[in-house]
């Protein structure tokens, strides 16, 4: 997810015919208090908030990579970005928030510090609770990594609030980056919408959060330009969110996954690696490269690259390669120890009203909560205050947090959506790439955001369904697409029916016809597969008669071609010179 770097990250998509015909209700869980705290450092403070600000605190950023002289790369601190870390400096005014009829207002440096804070538990408690683990994803009986620390101590210093602020500053420079555009953009944590990782988080392949993303209005959680600070909070969360989608793909939460297979043990993986980074290394490469990345490099070559002290030089484990994902995975664990070690940590006091304002625009502008369970968080949050009206930041925030996490169940990965199964219509194609297209529901909200290729369906409800868009290469088939759809969401067959998608005679062909299972994909190796992502550099496939590399991350159906190549396409026929992979 770093600019410039272009990178769709949809999950692949497999549903059975049973899924269509049966019904799944959102699943949830509630985490007490003890289940809570088992997560926290085993300090004398467990709630403390260890938020790297201060005054002269200034950390080196956007670094480049050079040989270390030993095999690997380093990163180059005479090509780094400087940048002093101080909310309070450079933050310091009020901003004023309506909550129902009465007007409250808070310094936004408070807004930048618990939205931090709040994805770090956030992140922990979903990756912990969240995943459908009987037992929870990771073994707390047991000690991480090599200097044998507990889960929280472990947690904190590789992905604590720390993590999320140099995310901050790797993907926009905490927003100073971004441009206004009226459409909105990904925010300062930069989660990709229309489709990609939002999609992924509205649960497309029975994936994501989409008890909680389904109805949400990403401009108005994401964009820097809609909410105050930056709608920071907003940003933060959903990249939290994204950060336990991305763990549930490689720890076997799935439906089809096979949890026995290392490409499903990434909690395992991370719990005994030897390289004391390598949460932090493993969830930033991810966010960088897709989910499906950890699978295809580390994970596959499990136990050597477990046992390896400097995980990220490790080319058994990772392509050598200069480029975005090889330093941001690279950058972010390092500036988030150069806070972490500073000593120099953020306190501030808040406010009852300050509270209040965190938690309305948690659940009530973003819509992570329900009315109801706002005012059921409020109260306990509220008792922590006790006969006071202020709390520190640095020491009782963290206990905030918790009533947040133990009062309402928190909502688990890959829940199926709440409508019947048999009341939806399967959208497919046989087009092997160009065919775009996305729906939407009665209230506006978008249902599909995707390209449709040969194999992979949408699922979308018979009511209130419409196609917004459906687009191949740049003919407009909308209106026709609309048409069908409406035919089959009428059909009263007890055989489901689905839209098959074509092209012929310069317009969109459609047939409606009994829902086929998706087939298992059959592509022969070295040969490019319209279903496949792409993830490294300089891969190799073979397609019509021609050999490709690809300059970047390759969606799932770009199809290479001569003409492409020539024109600066990401597949590049090998050896031409517009390759640069010799």
């Amino acid at each position: 997810m770093n600019p410039g770097f272009v990178k769709k990250t949809t999950l692949l998509t497999f549903i059975a015919l049973s899924t269509i015909a049966g019904s799944n209700a959102y699943a949830s869980k509630l985490v007490t208090p003890a289940e809570y705290r088992a997560l926290l450092p085993k300090t004398s403070n467990q709630y403390e908030i260890k938020l790297g600000s201060g005054s002269g605190l200034t950390v080196r950023y956007h670094c480049n990579i050079k040989d270390d002289g030993k095999g690997g790369y380093a990163l180059d601190p005479l090509t780094c970005q400087s940048r002093e870390i101080d909310f309070k400096k450079f933050h310091p005014n009020l901003v004023s928030i309506p909550v129902g009829k009465t007007q409250y207002f808070i310094e936004e440096h408070k807004l930048w510090a618990m939205a931090f804070a709040h994805a770090a538990m956030n992140s922990m408690v979903i990756m912990q609770y969240g995943l459908n683990k009987p037992n929870g994803t990771f073994n707390l009986s047991k000690p991480f990594g090599p200097n044998k620390e507990s889960f929280g101590d472990y947690f904190m210093r590789n992905m604590g609030p720390n993590y999320y602020l140099s995310k901050g500053l790797q993907e926009s420079s905490l927003g100073d980056d971004l441009q206004f555009d009226p459409n909105g953009n990904d925010g300062v944590l930069q989660v990709e919408y229309p489709g990609s990782a939002w999609s992924e988080l509205q649960g497309i392949a029975q994936g994501g959060f989409p008890a909680v993303f389904s109805s949400l209005n990403p401009k108005n959680v994401l964009d820097s330009n809609s909410g105050p600070a930056r709608n920071i909070l907003g940003s933060a969360t959903t990249s939290a969110y994204y950060n336990g989608s991305a763990t549930a793909i490689n720890t076997g939460s799935l439906p089809w996954a096979d949890p026995t297979k290392p490409t499903e043990k990434l909690a395992e993986f991370i719990q005994g690696a030897k390289d004391p980074n390598a949460l932090a290394i493993m969830l930033s490469f991810m966010y960088n490269r897709g989910p499906y990345a950890a699978k295809d490099q580390p994970l596959k070559n499990f136990q050597q690259c477990q046992n390896s002290v400097d995980l990220s030089n490790n080319w058994n484990c990772f392509t050598k390669q200069n480029d975005f994902g090889t330093r941001y995975m690279r950058q972010i664990p390092d500036v988030s120890n150069q806070l972490f070690s500073s000593g120099k940590f953020y306190d501030t006091t808040l406010t009852r009203n300050d509270v209040t304002i965190y938690l309305y625009l948690l659940a009530l502008k973003y819509g992570f909560y329900t009315t109801k369970e706002y005012n059921d968080i409020y109260n306990k949050a509220m008792a922590v205050f006790g006969a006071n009206n202020t709390i520190s930041f640095k020491k009782d925030f963290g206990k905030i947090i918790e009533t947040v996490f133990t009062t309402v169940p928190i909502k688990t990965f890959g829940e199926v959506s709440a409508v019947d199964q048999s009341q939806k219509v399967p959208v497919t194609s046989i087009l092997s790439s160009g065919l775009y297209m996305s729906s939407k529901d009665q209230a506006g909200v978008v249902t599909f955001n995707d390209w449709l290729t040969i194999g992979k369906y949408a699922y979308l409800p018979k009511n209130g369904t419409t196609i917004s868009a459906m687009k191949y290469n740049e003919t407009d088939c909308t209106a026709d697409a609309n048409a069908w759809f409406k035919n089959i969401a009428n059909d009263t067959s007890s055989t489901p029916q689905q839209l098959t998608v074509g092209f012929a005679n310069d317009k969109c062909t459609f047939k409606k016809e009994p829902f086929k299972k998706p087939p298992a994909e059959t592509c022969k190796d070295g040969e490019w597969c319209p279903t496949k992502e792409y993830p490294t550099k300089c891969t190799t496939v073979k397609h019509k008669g021609y050999t490709y590399q690809n300059e970047w991350h390759a969606n799932k159906g770009e199809e290479p071609t001569p003409a492409g190549s020539e024109n600066w396409g990401v597949w590049r026929l090998r050896g031409s010179t517009s390759s640069t992979c010799h």
